[in-house]
């Protein structure tokens, strides 16, 4: 029954552990990505800041938001990355370390199964012995062999089953984390470029296009 136990939860923990893997790999991708966009940002902004000094007053203010908008971006996008590294690629590399540390246990109490049943294999052998090839007190070790072999399985069962549970409660409370703070990091990026994009608006629809357009 333990046997099956311990196979089902192997596997379980492996896929947990490949999942885990692959989405702090994907949330690493698109980290990265963004880091590279608020580098080439420097580019856009130093040419809409270029073409603003050289166009007519209302259309160079209008440029010029624009260019600071995406200098926002770019200082926003660099503290977004910062927080997702901290609070957000930082839990997740900490729940696979305790992922790695339940699964130690649990190689230690599949070993206790094996210790087990080794002991169980070696007493059953000694039993079917004559009496005359038996050593003296052989029966008696072997005895005290599997009644050790069976409390520490037992052991290694109930510690392996608690640690599981303590697992899959972090693994909850830290998903559970790391998804709001992700909600709470896009939500502050995405408010401060709004609040800045409706300025370029306004700017924008005050160019004096007539006004400006005459010779």
């Amino acid at each position: 029954m333990f046997k099956k136990f311990m196979d089902n939860l192997s596997n379980a923990l492996g896929i947990t552990s490949n999942k885990i893997s692959e989405l702090i790999k994907g949330s690493n991708q698109y980290i990265n990505t963004t880091e590279n966009v608020t580098i080439e940002i420097k580019k856009t902004v130093d040419a809409l800041k270029g073409y603003a000094e050289t166009e007519t007053p209302s259309l160079g203010q209008a440029v010029g938001s624009l260019a600071s908008t995406f200098e926002i971006i770019e200082k926003e996008n660099t503290e977004k990355v910062k927080r997702l590294r901290e609070e957000y690629i930082a839990p997740l590399n900490d729940l696979l370390i305790s992922l790695k540390k339940l699964q130690t246990e649990q190689n230690e109490a599949q070993k206790a199964t094996k210790e087990l049943e080794k002991a169980e294999k070696h007493l059953s052998k000694i039993q079917s012995k004559p009496k005359e090839k038996l050593k003296p007190n052989e029966i008696q070790t072997a005895e005290m062999e599997l009644k050790t072999a069976k409390e520490k399985a037992t052991k290694e069962e109930n510690d392996v089953k608690v640690a599981t549970e303590e697992f899959n409660k972090l693994k909850l409370v830290t998903m559970q984390k790391i998804i709001k703070n992700m909600v709470d990091i896009e939500t502050v990026f995405h408010k401060k470029i709004l609040e800045s994009v409706a300025t370029v608006k306004v700017k924008a629809d005050a160019i004096k296009v007539n006004e400006e357009s005459k010779i």
